[in-house]
This record gives C-alpha cells, structure tokens and sequence, in this order.
C-alpha cells in the first residue's frame, strides 16, 4: 500500500452480484449488504489498484458471506471491438466452489476418512492445488486403512481393495490415476490442473458414496416379502 490509497465506504443501493453459494448448486444472485471501496496506486504511479468490499446475501438461500473484487491496470481482458478493461478477480468467503458443496451424506463416513474429506474440500474450494492433490491421496489412504488393508504401499493397497471385492478392475485403474496425480502433488510439489482436480474430486466422491453411502441406505430397505 502506498501514501496515496483511499477508502470509501459507501452505501450500496441494493447492488446486486452473482457469486459462488455454499449450499446452492451454482452462482446464485447476492444482495450487497455494505460495501467498502479501496483504491491505490504502485509507487511509480504505473499501476493503479481498486478493491471492492462486500458484505452479501444469497437471494435463495439467504446465507451471509464476504466477498472480495480486485481490479488493477495491469491486468486486462478484452472485450467487444478489441477494447480493453481491467480484469476482475472475485473471492467468496468461506471459499467454496460453485456447484460442488461438501456431500450430503457426509455423516455417513468413518470420522477419519470424513475429516480428510472436509479438509481436502476446503482446499479445493481456496483453489489449493498441491494441498488439494495430497488430500486427495490421503482419502484413498484413509479408505484403505478404514478396510483393514495396511501392508505394501498404495499401489498396493489399491489393488487388494479390487482382490476384496471393494473396487471393480475399472475403479481401481482409476484410482491409480489419481493415486499418480497425489504423488505428483506431494513428492514434486507440482500443481495439478484445476479441470484434473475437479474430475479427480469427483472420482473420490463416487467413490466414498459407493464405499459408505450406498450400503448404508441400502440397509434401510426393507426386505422383500
């Protein structure tokens, strides 16, 4: 920050903008409910600085959250005609991800594999792509161990949960893949691409709901007469 920053807090007039919700599925529309303006510039005067302050409110749900807009000169995007403007970064907190709340039946899952879980959704959610990779190993991890399979590496373990009868051949390829994508994470420090993560996500979702969820509904059924 520079001696030349301002803050203006201003009434926001029943502004309106879309953001990520946490418990509806997508960007909803959100009330601003006060809004703090900050504006500064690089020392030099080359590059100028806006942020945009929210307080704001899902207009489905009705949740509260922060959310934070930034602009600055020295990124643009363009637009019609060739024309460029400064290129808008927003951040909701909590973070969250649009369409990718935590899974319903969370309480479904063993208290371990459940807080690796909530724990690799929050780093998926603040875009934490290697932190998000490790968890992501960690969870198969975890299902292992919750299976009494402990001997050998992952590699390892992975393969017994397909020869217990827990994974299909098809399941267990596929977490090999993203046992390859955790490594990849955790051993190289390298970040996996956001489209690789959501659809690794995924995966480990189908597969704790497979794993945990489904027997556990099915149990309630009652027997056919």
């Amino acid at each position: 920050m520079s001696k030349s920053q301002s803050t203006t807090i201003t009434d926001p007039k029943s502004k309106e903008l879309w953001a990520a919700c946490a418990t509806c599925k997508g960007e909803t529309a959100h009330v601003c409910l006060a809004e703090v303006k900050v504006e500064d510039e690089s020392p030099d005067g080359d590059i100028k600085m806006w942020w945009q302050y929210y307080i704001i409110q899902c207009g489905g749900c009705k949740q509260v959250s922060f959310c934070e807009e930034s602009q600055s000169t020295d990124d643009f995007d363009y637009y019609d005609y060739g024309q460029m403007k400064p290129s808008n970064t927003q951040k909701v907190y909590p973070g969250r991800i649009a369409g990718r709340p935590l899974m319903g039946d969370v309480y479904s899952l063993p208290h371990g594999v459940a807080r690796i879980y909530e724990e690799t959704h929050k780093a998926i959610s603040n875009n934490q792509s290697i932190l998000t990779g490790i968890g992501l190993r960690a969870i198969i991890e975890a299902v292992c161990s919750n299976k009494n399979i402990s001997s050998g590496n992952l590699q390892n373990k992975i393969e017994e949960l397909h020869n217990v009868g827990v994974l299909t051949k098809e399941g267990a390829q596929i977490l090999h893949q993203i046992r390859q994508l955790g490594n990849k994470a955790a051993h190289e420090v390298k970040a996996n691409t956001q489209d690789e993560l959501f659809a690794a996500f995924e995966v480990v979702e189908h597969l704790l709901a497979t794993v945990y969820v489904m027997p556990r509904k099915a149990a309630r059924l009652k027997p056919q007469e």
